[in-house]
């Protein structure tokens, strides 16, 4: 078993830097034929193999020259299980919304299907989110879904997330309109203990 550097732990789900041997199951699960594409953001265009690969690519070069375990906060993180903490099984991240604001928003994504409807993503964005807010001063955090994804709408308002956008019949999936829903909390609003 690997020594690894902990994010958090909620419920048996446990949220950790990424390490090389990491870099090919997320390989794998990037890779355009698999299913949770069709729930992350299905109206983008999924990533293609080479796109994959050169995420990979920056991914463990990162690894190997010391940024990713340098950036405070972390940027992205792997979600395991405290009954095998090796193996890979979803990502959390964020991104600049507004840099300037210091808004950021959130990621998340449980890559097999198997999984899913367990829990692990609610666990997973509750550890995400104290993490995001004890190591900056952000004010608020939030993630964008589609209201076809009523999984990932449930995790947010099962953590006192609230609907603060919808922008009606914005997303198309499948040849269905969908409305595009931004979810977000406040500081002040998150519990701290």
């Amino acid at each position: 078993m690997t020594q690894h550097e902990w994010i958090g732990e909620s419920r048996g789900i446990r949220l950790r830097r990424y390490t090389l041997a990491d870099v090919e199951t997320y390989r794998r699960w990037l890779q355009p034929d698999q299913e949770w594409h069709r729930w992350n953001g299905p109206y983008g265009n999924v990533i293609t193999t080479a796109e994959a690969d050169a995420a990979c690519a920056r991914l463990a070069g990162s690894i190997e020259d010391g940024t990713y375990a340098a950036a405070s906060p972390l940027q992205r993180a792997a979600i395991v299980t405290a009954d095998a903490p090796d193996d890979l099984v979803g990502t959390v991240s964020w991104h600049w919304e507004a840099e300037e604001s210091d808004w950021r928003r959130m990621g998340l994504a449980v890559y097999d299907p198997a999984l899913r409807g367990r829990g692990i993503g609610t666990e997973a964005l509750r550890i995400w989110t104290g993490y995001l807010f004890a190591t900056t001063d952000v004010v608020r955090l939030d993630y964008a879904t589609w209201s076809g994804n009523e999984r990932m709408l449930a995790v947010g308002h099962r953590l006192g997330f609230s609907e603060e956008a919808r922008f009606r019949d914005a997303r198309e999936v499948r040849g269905e309109r969908y409305d595009s829903v931004v979810m977000g909390v406040l500081r002040r609003e998150w519990p701290t203990s």
